[in-house]
C-alpha cells in the first residue's frame, strides 16, 4: 500500500467515523498537551475525568506552574505512572520561567521540554500549529506493520524508522490535525490488539497481514520485560489520639513524592521480625513506645509495568500520644489522611480495610 493510499482510505473512514472527546477540535497547546501526557498509557475513559479536573484545578499553564507538588501529584493520584506528574509540573515552570507561559510553536522547541517526546511533540504541533509530524505509538506502529506486512522486530531502530518514514509521507499529503487525529481514533478503534474485526476494516484489500493470515502475529516484538517482583510491609501506627505516621517517598523509585505509611521491604515473602518492627519504630520515634503486636489486617497486589507490588498492611496502636516525630516522618491527624496523595495500593486500603472512618 503507498501513502497516497494510505492517507485517503484513512481519512475517508475518519470523516464518517471520528470520536468524540472534550480534547478534540483543540488548538489550545495546553489543553493538548495535558491531555496527551494524561493518556500516555491510560484509556481515554479513566483519563477523561482527571482532563475535566485538571482543567478546574489548573485552569493554564500558569496555575499549574504555581501549584505545589502535593497539589499536582494529589491531583493525579490513581492514574499511575507518576512520573508524567512530576514531568507536567516540571514542564509548566520551564514555560512559564523560559518561555513566559506561551507554547514553542515549532516541532524542535516543543522536543526540549521536559517529558515531552515526539509523538507529544507531533500531537501539540499538528493540532495546535499544523506542523507536519506524525504520531507515532503503538496504535500506529501496530496498524502500519499489518498493512506493509512486516515480520521483523518492531523494536528496533530499523523497523521503527521504517514505520515512521512512511506515515510521515503520508502525512505530508494531508492536513495534519486530521491526518494524526484519524491515525489516533483508527488506532483505537480498528486496527486493535487481539482480535480485530478484519472483515469490516475498509483498508483490508491492502492489508498484507490480513491476506497473509498473520494479523495476530503482527507486530512482532523481540524483547520482553521481565517483571520484579518486591515485597512492602506496611506499618499504620495510631496513638490514642488518632494520630498516624506517614512519609513521603523522595528518591527515585517508584512511587516519587507520594506518601505511604512506614515500611520495611523484604527481598521475599517473609514476614520481619521484633527486631526489625523495633528497628523501624526507633528511626521514627525518640522512644520506643511500642504498646501493641502489629496486627496483620490486609495482604493487596499492584501490577505495575516494571514490577509486581505485594504488600501486607498491619495495624499498631500505641498505648501513648505521639511526642516528637523524627524527620522525615510526618505526624498526620486520621481525618486528614485523605488530603495527602498516595498510590494506589494504599489508597485501596484506606478504602477498604482502614477499619476506621477517619480515613
Amino acid at each position: 500500500m503507498n501513502t497516497g493510499q494510505f492517507s485517503q482510505r484513512l481519512l475517508e473512514w475518519w470523516s464518517e467515523n471520528k470520536r468524540s472527546l472534550p480534547w478534540k477540535n483543540q488548538t489550545d497547546p495546553y489543553k493538548i498537551w495535558l491531555s496527551e501526557i494524561i493518556l500516555q498509557q491510560t484509556r481515554v475513559e479513566q483519563g477523561t475525568p482527571y482532563y475535566h479536573r485538571f482543567l478546574i484545578l489548573f485552569p493554564d499553564v500558569k496555575a499549574l506552574a504555581d501549584a505545589t507538588t502535593d497539589q499536582v501529584m494529589k491531583a493525579w493520584q490513581g492514574l499511575g505512572y507518576y512520573s508524567r506528574a512530576r514531568n507536567l509540573h516540571q514542564t509548566a515552570k520551564q514555560i512559564v520561567e523560559l518561555h513566559h507561559s506561551v507554547f514553542p510553536q515549532d516541532y524542535d522547541g516543543l522536543l526540549k521540554l521536559k517529558g515531552i517526546g515526539p509523538y507529544t511533540a507531533a500531537a501539540i504541533g499538528s493540532f495546535a500549529y499544523e506542523l507536519p509530524y506524525p504520531v507515532v505509538d503503538g496504535n500506529v506502529i501496530r496498524l502500519v506493520s499489518r498493512i506493509n506486512g512486516i515480520t521483523r522486530p518492531v523494536d528496533t531502530k530499523e523497523v521503527l524508522n521504517e514505520i515512521y518514514l512512511f506515515v510521515q509521507d503520508a502525512i505530508r499529503q494531508t492536513k495534519p490535525s486530521e491526518f494524526n487525529q484519524a491515525l489516533m481514533d483508527f488506532g483505537a478503534l480498528v486496527c486493535i490488539p487481539g482480535k480485530p474485526d478484519c472483515i469490516k476494516c475498509p483498508m483490508n484489500d491492502y492489508c498484507s497481514a490480513y491476506h497473509q493470515s498473520l494479523v495476530q502475529t503482527i507486530p512482532y516484538k523481540s524483547k520482553r520485560v521481565q517483571k520484579v517482583i518486591r515485597y512492602f510491609h506496611y506499618y499504620d501506627i495510631q496513638d490514642t489520639s488518632g494520630n498516624t505516621i506517614i512519609i513521603q517517598r523522595t528518591e527515585n523509585d517508584i512511587w516519587k513524592n507520594l506518601y505511604e505509611f512506614p515500611m520495611i521491604e523484604t527481598t521475599a515473602e517473609t514476614t520481619p521480625g521484633r527486631d526489625d518492627i523495633t528497628g523501624l519504630l526507633l528511626k521514627i520515634l525518640p522512644e520506643n513506645e511500642l504498646g501493641a503486636t502489629p496486627v496483620k489486617v490486609v495482604k493487596l497486589k499492584q501490577i505495575l509495568t516494571h514490577r509486581i507490588i505485594h504488600a501486607d498492611f498491619y495495624k499498631i496502636s500505641l498505648n501513648c500520644t505521639f511526642g516528637e516525630i523524627k524527620q522525615p516522618y510526618c505526624l498526620v491527624d486520621s481525618q486528614k489522611v485523605s488530603n495527602f496523595a498516595f498510590p494506589k495500593i494504599i489508597t485501596s486500603y484506606l478504602e477498604n480495610n482502614s477499619g476506621s472512618k477517619n480515613y
